[in-house]
């Protein structure tokens, strides 16, 4: 054995002993008095005989390889500590992986690693690229369920299952808020309301991009305390800020998050050919204390959902946690379900702010006709919060979300239906075809779009139902009554719309009288 193999054995005794190519080439110069290159040229060797290890083909920064000792691997911890010098989103990424018990989506990725979706410059690295890296090194894993691409830690892998399921309950949860946050942020003049882009809970893996990065949400705003410039409406939308926002509910938000988001602000705004400003605004349920630290020294908004809707909020998240993981695990009774969203309503009510979580007191309602909806329907498939998705001629893409999708095979038909939970003293209107909330726009627009997908999957006839709270206007309720006539929209077993009195009639016959409780107290008065 030469004097360097020997030198280099020494070094590497322990396994978790590592160094990069630029250490180690620097300790060799030092101790034998031999130039760079030959010192690269006695690494190299050394390698080869297998005296060392090395990470080859997987570089860390700067193109340098990291070298250890032989017949050993990397472990995670080790790859932690050269990452978090030589590749922070890496590092970054670990770090999530390691707080979230080994499991995160591959948007969540993108987001912590400040991603572009498409490669553009040569010096970024995309998440497949940092994801080759990490599993080559046996670190991480990735799965696919349900339109989701999960990443996983090698070392929990075996428990994949139930970590999928939990992981997209997260999802679920982190959305579940946006649009009760996108109302508040308009009533309190940080955002416009023509323009705002975000993730929503049907499609939690599916973000708002914009500039080739992926946000929670985007929008845009005139607000800068004093607004100068009053009459050109085209001048003030050039002027106009970019809002982005990073949401996180189901966890604490951390220091890798705050990272995540800046590197991306830094990116859009180092991509921009003229200078556009930027508002980020990170929103959270609870917060480390160095991430609130680097938030309020890098100057970006923060907002507490206890800050925005109280402190009642709290037991309201864990109830819709609850809810969330009842229904889409299949694991409670109607009863159960039933009961929490008595409870969650319950809590809204005691918070003062049942008005600003408007849509989630929409989204308790369709809960709420899940176990209606098994009763009606005791052999079929249900499909909650289903996007149909079609291909247009001229190459775009259309696609549209439906409450429920339920395959009757008891009657042999297909039933899409429309719930709107709205206070009684709501009016659905008639039209127009092209707006939702309406009664044209699902029997028009969104159940047509339906058929045409769903009966090239099914020979079962597509009908359609549309459930509200509230009630229909004297033209509405004229079409209604007339489509009710026709055998290739109504369901076999019911009518093809209810309104509030309509249904607790329905609930009557098939007695959920907690259901009708639930329904007087909250929503029918």
């Amino acid at each position: 054995m030469s004097k360097y193999d020997k030198y280099l054995s020494e070094i590497f005794t322990d396994d978790n002993i590592y160094k990069t190519g630029n250490e180690l080439n620097q300790i060799l110069q030092e101790k034998f008095q031999i130039t760079t290159s030959n010192a690269r040229k006695v690494i190299s060797r050394a390698w080869s005989k297998g005296t060392i290890q090395s990470s080859h083909p997987i570089t860390f920064g700067n193109g340098q390889y990291v070298y250890f000792k032989n017949k050993t691997s990397l472990s995670i911890n080790v790859i932690k500590e050269i990452t978090k010098k030589n590749r922070p989103p890496v590092y970054h990424l670990l770090n999530l992986l390691d707080a979230n018990e080994g499991i995160i989506s591959y948007y969540e990725g993108l987001k912590i690693t400040a991603s572009p979706l498409r490669k553009e410059k040569e010096k970024s690295n995309t998440l497949n690229e940092i994801l080759y890296m990490l599993e080559y090194l046996g670190v991480v894993e990735t799965k696919n369920d349900s339109g989701i691409t999960y990443i996983i830690l090698s070392s929990v892998s075996n428990n994949f299952i139930p970590l999928m399921s939990q992981h997209r309950n997260n999802m679920i949860m982190d959305c579940f808020f946006i649009p009760d946050i996108r109302n508040w942020l308009i009533k309190h003049n940080f955002i416009d309301n023509k323009y705002i882009v975000y993730r929503n809970q049907t499609s939690p893996s599916k973000g708002a991009e914009h500039n080739n990065y992926i946000w929670d949400a985007f929008a845009y705003t005139n607000t800068t305390g004093y607004n100068t410039i009053l009459g050109n409406s085209v001048e003030r939308d050039e002027k106009k800020t970019l809002v982005v926002l990073d949401i996180v509910i189901h966890r604490s938000y951390m220091s890798c998050d705050v990272q995540g988001f800046l590197r991306r602000v830094q990116a859009v705004r180092s991509s921009a050919t003229t200078e556009r400003k930027i508002l980020p605004i990170a929103v959270y349920q609870e917060i480390s204390s160095h991430a609130y630290s680097q938030l309020k020294s890098l100057g970006f908004i923060m907002l507490n959902l206890g800050s925005i809707y109280g402190e009642n909020i709290y037991p309201i998240i864990h109830k819709i946690k609850e809810i969330k993981s009842l229904i889409l695990n299949d694991w409670g009774t109607s009863e159960e379900i039933v009961e929490n969203v008595d409870a969650t309503l319950s809590e809204m009510e005691k918070s003062g702010q049942s008005i600003n979580l408007g849509n989630m007191k929409g989204d308790l309602f369709e809960v709420l006709m899940y176990p209606l909806i098994k009763i009606m329907h005791p052999y079929a498939s249900i499909e909650l919060g289903k996007v149909l998705k079609r291909k247009e001629d001229d190459g775009t893409h259309r696609e549209y979300e439906y409450d429920v999708i339920v395959r009757d095979f008891q009657n042999e038909e297909i039933i899409v239906y429309e719930f709107k939970g709205r206070n009684s003293n709501i009016q659905i209107p008639l039209k127009p075809h092209d707006k939702p909330n309406t009664v044209k726009w699902f029997f028009n627009t969104t159940l047509p779009f339906a058929r045409e997908v769903l009966q090239k999957q099914n020979s079962f006839p597509v009908k359609g139902c549309y459930i509200t709270t509230a009630r229909f206007s004297a033209d509405a309720l004229k079409v209604l009554n007339n489509i009710n006539t026709h055998k290739n929209v109504k369901p076999e077993t019911h009518d093809v719309f209810y309104d509030g009195e309509k249904l607790l009639q329905l609930l009557e016959e098939k007695r959920e009288k907690h259901i009708i409780e639930v329904l007087k107290k909250y929503y029918i008065h």
